[in-house]
């Protein structure tokens, strides 16, 4: 048969073909979790202002001075219009006008609040005036911020859980080849009054006990569970006295 045979040519071609087939990757799969705190980045509390007068202008006269008061107070402690929004209701009472604004204040640090609102007390009359409780709030951007952190800290986790093993069995890590958020959850945890005394959170060192308290008792903390398949490759690296020598 001669080297031109087409039943040559095609059995040629078909052991040259086999030849490049590689053998499927060696994988490793390792499951593991990561965390994320993320403390209230906004801190907010309201102040009310009313008045009961006999004439509309008298009641909204008496409201305005005191609101008045209010705003500039913010504006000398660095709050821009931006930060507070009022609102005024009007409704009469038997032959009397009642006038009422309510302002709400809102912090983007922790620093400011708690001096404005002590000052606020201290100088406005509780008879005519009510400010409430502090409340802490989380943005959106800052949740997912964290929530995207918790899942990158899983992935790293995971590869140096891999990279542990890979060590024992005398191979090399490679790349990731698939990763699966399994779960992710979001929560307060569950800290005691003491546990919360003894620690130091960043910027709460200006904070009362109360409001250091609730700071940290509002801090949401996002955990993310993956699975993440790794490729392995033989380990060529030579540790033996002998190919040292070489």
């Amino acid at each position: 048969m001669s080297a031109s045979d087409p039943k040559m040519n095609n059995i040629q071609q078909q052991a040259s073909s086999s030849t490049i087939v590689q053998s499927p990757a060696r994988t490793i799969s390792v499951q593991s979790t990561g965390e994320a705190q993320c403390p209230p980045s906004h801190l907010t509390f309201g102040v009310s202002v009313y008045s009961v007068k006999d004439s509309l202008e008298a009641a909204q006269g008496s409201v305005k001075r005191r609101t008045d008061y209010i705003i500039q107070v913010l504006r000398n402690n660095g709050l821009k219009e931006k930060d507070y929004k009022c609102s005024t209701d009007i409704s009469r009472r038997g032959e009397c006008v009642r006038v009422q604004t309510d302002v709400l204040i809102d912090f983007d640090g922790v620093s400011k609040c708690e001096t404005v609102r002590n000052l606020l007390i201290e100088k406005l009359d509780a008879s005519s005036v009510q400010i409430t409780a502090i409340t802490c709030q989380h943005l959106f951007e800052d949740k997912e911020e964290k929530r995207q952190e918790a899942f990158k800290r899983a992935v790293g986790n995971a590869r140096s859980k891999a990279q542990s093993v890979c060590q024992m069995l005398s191979v090399q890590l490679g790349p990731a080849l698939e990763v699966v958020e399994l779960d992710t959850t979001t929560g307060l945890d569950s800290v005691s009054d003491l546990e919360i005394r003894e620690s130091d959170p960043p910027q709460t060192e200006l904070l009362s006990t109360n409001l250091h308290l609730q700071f940290v008792k509002e801090t949401l903390t996002f955990r993310s569970q993956v699975s993440v398949v790794f490729e392995t490759q033989p380990n060529h690296t030579c540790t033996h006295k002998k190919c040292k020598k070489h």
